[in-house]
């Protein structure tokens, strides 16, 4: 479906710009006259709010959304007058937008999941089928509280990612930055004057030229170096067989590969937890959780799950047929099994591995920092020695 936008009148005569879901431009019109509204003029589609459009994902905060919806249904206010509430006080223009046509679409009698579910590219996955587990339950606050939880716990753990990220890139561009202004400021005006004042030069003084005329000449490659490496990431997201070959390597690679696996089975453990709170049917859970999974590689190793349910298997045993799930997942999940309470023995997994991921990120940002130092260590300390070497050259040819 998609977004079209009309000048209609209300039945006060008033004029006002709309934008509407539908089908089509005729579908669309029919639409607003059945609101009780007369079409004027039509000024244009807007973005696709199906699966291949409405692309509103940066300019909608999902977690701000949440937040401001879940305090006005705990309060048994109505989803469309909550709805209509969230909206008014939402500034930006698209997200008020986007709250304004949900709320069109539940006076069109559609339902809230489904509205969401055809808005993919805007909510998470887990998102409309959160809410239809809701409203089939008759327990949409109770349920869109837990889901706030689960949004506001993954945007700590990016913020935190982030934020232990921004001291390190610091001393990545300014360590770069300073070879940058040595190799090009510093030793070329060093080298002419050690040529200009001897006649023969030394091992020391042609290698200091050549680095000078190296970096003169070829100073380029490190942006295209960085262009071609966002190229490529772009490439391997884009092409199936690309990434397939990373995930299945960088699972492989030591701390890294440790912390893709726990990012992952994290993310699934606590979408399965929800999803069972809220009532939905393990075999839909398995399959909605197994979609979460960012990882191809650890994806298709739970491809199977569904089936072995079906057969009768339990959760732990059908889990453990993946080499990738770690021994203390199984035993939580057996344990949850005999006491009933898989939900919250998959909450406390995820809890788990999200503080392992905490550990893994400041581990790695901690061997990265020293790395990079002692780069920069011996680089510019190299360029100091064959400094001094050439002064000491110069100095005895006098």
């Amino acid at each position: 479906m998609a977004l079209f936008k009309f000048k209609v009148s209300d039945q006060t005569g008033k004029v006002n710009e709309l934008l509407i879901e539908a089908d089509s431009q005729a579908d669309a019109t029919r639409r607003i006259q059945r609101r009780g509204m007369l079409p004027l003029q039509f000024l244009g589609e807007g973005a696709a709010a199906g699966p291949g459009g409405f692309n509103l994902r940066k300019r909608f905060d999902v977690v701000d959304f949440t937040d401001r919806l879940v305090p006005l249904l705990d309060a048994n206010i109505p989803v469309e007058r909550a709805l209509g509430i969230v909206g008014e006080g939402m500034e930006d223009g698209y997200a008020s937008t986007l709250v304004a046509d949900l709320r069109r679409g539940l006076h069109e009698g559609r339902r809230l999941s489904s509205l969401i579910r055809d808005r993919g590219n805007v909510f998470p996955e887990l998102y409309p089928n959160v809410v239809e587990a809701g409203e089939e339950a008759g327990a949409l606050p109770q349920i869109m509280t837990e889901m706030r939880r689960f949004l506001t716990d993954a945007r700590e753990m990016r913020a935190f990612i982030i934020s232990s990220s921004i001291y390190p890139l610091f001393i990545v561009v300014s360590g770069l930055t300073m070879l940058g202004i040595v190799l090009g400021v510093i030793v070329p005006r060093f080298a002419r004057v050690l040529v200009s004042t001897t006649k023969d030069p030394s091992t020391s003084t042609r290698l200091l030229l050549a680095l000078s005329s190296f970096a003169q000449s070829y100073w380029w490659i490190a942006p295209v170096g960085i262009i071609l490496a966002g190229l490529l990431t772009l490439w391997i997201r884009a092409d199936e067989r690309a990434r397939a070959v990373y995930d299945e390597f960088i699972l492989r690679v030591p701390l890294a590969g440790r912390l893709t696996l726990r990012t992952n089975l994290g993310r699934m453990a606590r979408t399965m937890a929800i999803l069972m709170r809220s009532g939905v049917h393990l075999l839909e859970t398995v399959e909605i959780a197994n979609r979460v999974i960012g990882n191809r590689t650890l994806r298709q190793s739970f491809a199977g799950l569904a089936s072995e349910l079906r057969r009768g298997q339990r959760l732990s045993h059908a889990l453990g047929n993946s080499n990738h799930i770690p021994s203390f997942m199984l035993r939580m999940v057996a344990v949850g099994e005999e006491t009933g309470d898989v939900a919250i023995m998959l909450e406390r997994v995820a809890d788990r591995y999200d503080e392992e991921v905490k550990r893994l990120v400041k581990r790695m940002l901690n061997l990265f920092e020293p790395m990079v130092i002692i780069f920069l260590g011996f680089f510019v300390g190299g360029l100091v020695l064959l400094m001094f070497l050439a002064i000491m050259d110069m100095q005895s040819g006098i």
